[in-house]
C-alpha cells in the first residue's frame, strides 16, 4: 500500500477535497508532500500525517530547541538532549540522505527516527534562489555517486548495477563474488535520481541527459577518482541501456530511463598463475607451455567463468619465465594496464581481424586475442601460431574439448571452419577455469561428509565418509556475503599429446577426446572442486551450483567414475 493510499482516507474523513490532486504526484513519495501541501490546508495535512503515519511536525511543539542546522528544506534541532530533523519533503530519499549526510551533525541522528515535517514557510529555513537549489542538488548527488563507489571498493564489488525498481523507484545492487546483492543504499524515485544520473554521465564523458542510446564508455578520469583502502586505483568501465521506461517527471521528462552497469577493474586483477587457485601440478603444465618459443594456449569457459584473469596471470608467467620478447595483445574491452605488454583495444572501426593483421607484422614473439569471437578471427589465432609465434586466447565453451566443435567445420552456424590438422597443430594445452566462492572461515559450519544432502553424488571421490567438510551458514556473519568471502579458480588442464591430436585429425567426438586425456595424469574439474571441499575451502554446494553437469562428460558423478 502507498503512503497516499494510507492517508486518502483520513483526508475525505475530514472533508478535504482531492478530485483536482495529480494521481501521478501523489503515487511518488518524492512529490507527495510538496502537491498535497501546494494544494491543500497545511493543518489539514499535517493532522492526517500525524494520525495516520505519526509524523511530526515542527510548530509550537517544540518551543524550546536549539537550531544545529537548516538549508531551505529541512531543519535540524535539539531538543531536551535529543536531535530531531524535519523537512518540508520528509519522504524524499534524496532529501534524507542530504539530511542524514549533514556536515554538521547527520551522523547524531538516530537512524531509526523518522524523519518530520516543516512547513517551507518556517522562517528558520534558509533561503535559495531556484540556481542555489540546483546547485544543491548536484552537490548531493555527488555525495551519493561517491559513496556508492566508496562503498563498492571496499566491498570488493566487481559490477554497480543501477537500476529500476519499479515505474517510480531506482535502487542500486552489487555483482559481490559472482552473486547480485543489494548494495543498502536507498532507493531513489526517478525525479531525484536525474541529477545522480548526470554525475555518471560526466564521469563517463557522456553528454547530461543523453539515456536514449546504447553507451560503452572507460572513464578517462577513473583512476584518480576512486582509491580502495590502500590507495590502488581502481578502474571503471560502464555499459549504458536505454530502458523502456521513462521519466515521468523533471528535466529529462519523456526520455528513456538508463540501466548503469559499472565494471570495476582494479589492479588486483593481475595475478600470477599460482595465486589464483591451481594446483601445483596445474601450474607446472601451464608453466612448461609459457617457456615455449612457439606454443597454443586456449582457455575456455562461459561468460565470468575467470578466462581474462586466467589469461593475464598466464602473461605474467610468460614473461617471468622469457626475457627479451615482444608481447603484444589484442583486446576487447583492455580492462588491466600490463606490463610490457603492447596492448590493442577493439573499437569501433578496428575489429579483431584487422589488429591481428597488423600484429603478424610487427614482429611479435608473443600475441594474446582476447577472445575468439568468429570465423575471421579464429583463422588469424591459428595462423599466428603457424608462423611461430606463442598464441594465447580464449573461446566461450561450456568445457574444454567443446574448443574443438567451435573451431571445426560442421553444419552449425556457429562453426568457424578450421581444418582438422591445423587444430590439432594449433593447441598445444586446454585450460577449463571456473570461479567458486570460498566459504567464509570464521561462520561455516562443520559437518560430516556423508550427512551432507549432496554427498551421494559425489561419493566417488572421497575415499572416507567420516571426514569433515564445510557448509555455508546462510545467514553469514560481519566478515562475509551469506556465508562465502571471495572466490578461487578450480580448473581443468589438459596437454594435447600425440594421442590426442590424431584423435582431433580423425574426428573423434569432444566426449571421446575428453576420456582418452583423463587417462593420464590429468584430473577433471570436479577432482579439483572436491579437492577445495575437502581442505575446507568451498562446499559442495558451491561447485554444484557452478560446475557444469557431469552428464555433460558422457558419465555420472558416482563412486565407479571417481578419481
Amino acid at each position: 500500500m502507498s503512503i497516499w493510499d494510507e492517508i486518502k482516507p483520513a483526508l475525505h474523513r475530514l472533508s478535504v477535497k482531492t478530485d483536482s490532486l495529480s494521481e501521478v504526484l501523489l503515487s511518488e513519495d518524492e512529490t507527495l508532500i510538496p502537491h498535497l501541501v501546494e494544494n491543500l490546508e497545511f493543518d489539514a495535512v499535517k493532522k492526517v500525517l500525524k494520525e495516520t503515519l505519526g509524523l511530526t511536525t515542527f510548530d509550537k511543539d517544540y518551543p524550546d530547541v536549539r537550531v544545529v542546522d537548516s538549508s531551505d528544506s529541512y531543519l535540524i534541532v535539539e531538543h531536551n538532549g535529543e536531535f530531531l530533523a524535519f523537512s518540508t519533503n520528509p519522504f524524499s530519499s534524496l532529501e534524507s540522505f542530504r539530511i542524514r549526510n549533514s556536515s554538521l551533525m547527520g551522523e547524531k541522528l538516530n537512524p531509526s527516527v523518522s524523519i518530520g515535517l516543516i512547513n517551507v514557510n518556517n522562517n528558520l529555513l534558509l533561503k535559495n534562489t531556484p540556481a542555489q537549489k540546483e546547485e544543491l542538488n548536484a552537490i548531493h548527488s555527488k555525495k551519493i555517486v561517491t559513496l556508492l563507489f566508496k562503498k563498492a571498493v571496499e566491498l570488493g564489488v566487481s559490477d554497480i548495477h543501477i537500476q529500476p525498481r519499479n515505474t517510480s523507484h531506482i535502487c542500486f545492487k552489487f555483482r559481490l563474488d559472482g552473486m547480485i546483492i543489494n548494495s543498502e543504499i536507498a532507493d531513489v524515485s526517478n525525479t531525484a535520481f536525474q541529477s545522480i544520473a548526470a554525475e555518471i554521465n560526466v564521469l563517463f564523458g557522456i553528454d547530461i541527459g543523453k539515456y536514449n542510446a546504447i553507451q560503452e564508455r572507460q572513464s578517462e578520469t577513473s583512476k584518480i577518482n576512486v582509491f580502495d583502502n590502500k590507495k590502488k586505483s581502481v578502474s571503471l568501465r560502464l555499459e549504458l541501456n536505454p530502458l523502456h521506461v521513462k521519466f515521468k517527471k523533471g528535466a529529462q521528462a519523456g526520455k528513456h530511463i538508463p540501466n548503469y552497469v559499472i565494471r570495476l577493474i582494479s589492479s588486483a586483477s593481475f595475478r600470477v598463475l599460482s595465486d589464483i587457485g591451481l594446483t601445483d601440478l596445474q601450474v607446472q603444465e601451464i608453466s612448461r607451455f609459457c617457456k615455449h618459443n612457439n606454443a597454443g594456449i586456449f582457455i575456455a569457459g562461459p561468460t565470468g567463468s575467470g578466462k581474462t584473469t586466467l589469461a593475464y596471470a598466464v602473461l605474467a608467467e610468460i614473461h617471468s619465465q622469457r626475457n627479451g620478447i615482444s608481447v603484444m595483445s589484442v583486446e576487447d574491452p583492455v580492462e588491466v594496464d600490463l606490463p610490457n605488454t603492447q596492448q590493442i583495444e577493439i573499437k569501433e572501426n578496428l575489429n579483431f581481424e584487422q589488429a591481428l593483421k597488423a600484429i603478424l607484422r610487427s614482429d611479435p614473439d608473443v600475441v594474446f586475442c582476447g577472445e575468439i569471437r568468429d570465423k575471421s578471427t579464429a583463422h588469424h589465432v591459428c595462423a599466428t601460431r603457424e608462423v611461430g609465434n606463442t598464441i594465447l586466447t580464449t573461446i566461450h565453451a561450456d568445457k574444454s574439448f567443446d574448443i574443438i566443435d567451435r573451431l571445426k567445420s560442421t553444419s552449425s552456424k556457429d562453426s568457424f571452419a578450421v581444418a582438422l590438422d591445423t587444430i590439432a597443430k594449433t593447441i598445444s594445452i586446454i585450460i577449463m577455469p571456473r570461479l567458486v566462492r570460498q566459504v567464509c572461515q570464521y561462520c561455516a559450519l562443520d559437518v560430516t561428509a556423508e550427512k551432507d544432502t549432496l554427498f551421494k553424488k559425489y561419493s566417488g571421490y572421497f575415499t572416507a565418509n567420516s571426514i569433515l567438510i564445510k557448509k555455508a551458514n546462510s545467514n553469514g556473519c560481519q566478515y562475509c556475503s551469506y556465508g562465502y568471502k571471495g572466490r578461487t579458480q578450480v580448473a581443468e588442464v589438459f596437454v594435447i599429446n600425440s594421442i590426442l591430436q590424431q584423435m582431433i585429425i580423425d574426428n573423434a567426438s569432444s566426449d571421446k577426446i575428453h576420456a582418452e586425456a583423463l587417462r593420464g595424469q590429468s584430473k577433471d574439474i570436479y577432482s579439483s572442486a572436491i579437492t577445495l571441499v575437502k581442505e575446507g575451502k568451498t562446499t559442495l554446494d558451491e561447485i554444484t551450483r557452478i560446475l557444469p553437469s557431469k552428464v555433460y562428460f558422457g558419465t555420472e558423478c558416482n563412486a565407479s567414475q571417481g578419481k
